[in-house]
């Protein structure tokens, strides 16, 4: 087998996603033996994956600022708004979202008693996630 990309040289190596034969030198492009265009694919990949949360706290901070649920203050709705996201994601980390066999009075207040801890985490958190989003959006992009 000889390399997908130089098909003088002999294959050393073949991809671990499409299983492509690589020769020495673009095996050893990468920690492991991948190939370029698989390699972009992971990359966008890990891209969308940080761009979700974006545009879903985007999404969030839109509907909080539309409700505008603490008076006048608009902005502040849509940031709290957006911070139950961010919350609920950090509560889910070490309290996993379950179903419970409760009462519907008891699922009530335990979801109530969630999203408004949601939103206290969320309230400290979301700048912090934000910025690791973007930081790491850059740091896929330029790699």
């Amino acid at each position: 087998m000889n390399c997908f990309y130089h098909i003088s040289e002999p294959a050393v190596a073949q991809c671990v996603d499409c299983h492509k034969g690589l020769c020495l030198h673009c095996a050893s492009k990468y920690e492991i033996p991948i190939c370029d265009d698989c390699n972009n694919r992971r990359k966008r990949r890990e891209v969308v994956q940080y761009i979700k949360p974006l545009i879903i706290c985007a999404i969030l901070f839109a509907i909080g600022y539309n409700l505008s649920l603490a008076g006048h203050d608009s902005t502040m709705t849509g940031y709290m708004v957006m911070g139950i996201y961010v919350g609920w994601k950090i509560i889910n980390q070490f309290i996993p979202n379950m179903f419970l066999w409760f009462n519907i009075k008891a699922v009530f207040w335990y979801y109530l008693i969630r999203v408004t801890l949601s939103m206290f985490i969320g309230a400290f958190a979301t700048p912090i996630y934000l910025i690791y989003c973007i930081i790491m959006i850059i740091i896929r992009l330029t790699h």
